[in-house]
């Protein structure tokens, strides 16, 4: 852009100066695109960043509500039911129980605050 500017100012013997300008207005206006799209994939890879953190938090918790203390159960009930939602069991045909559920990684996030180390 600076060598646009430049031409501009001191005039081009190829270019008009509307040209010019209009030149200079796409680049600026493809820049800023860019740096938005910049910042949105700073935020992407954030997140993304989180998700395994998470995961082992809440897989910590739901060990640690498996291995019996009261509360540790309480809150491994709390992530199993947020993350799993309604469970429905049905019976099959060979006399076996299906469950079904609906996952919801998304409440990977719900503690993992913004620094990874969020707990319920």
């Amino acid at each position: 852009m600076a060598r646009l500017r430049e031409r501009l100012r001191q005039g081009d013997p190829d270019m008009e100066p509307d040209e010019l300008r209009a030149a200079i207005d796409k680049a600026e206006a493809k820049r800023r695109e860019l740096m938005d799209l910049s910042s949105e994939t700073k935020d992407s890879a954030k997140v993304m960043s989180m998700l395994p953190k998470a995961a082992e938090l809440y897989r910590q918790q739901i060990t640690d509500g498996l291995d019996g203390t009261p509360e540790a159960a309480a809150k491994a009930r709390t992530i199993l039911r947020d993350m799993l939602g309604e469970i429905r069991l049905q019976p099959a045909a060979d006399g076996g129980l299906w469950a079904e559920y609906g996952m919801n990684p998304a409440i990977l996030l719900k503690g993992a605050g913004s620094d990874g180390r969020g707990r319920i």
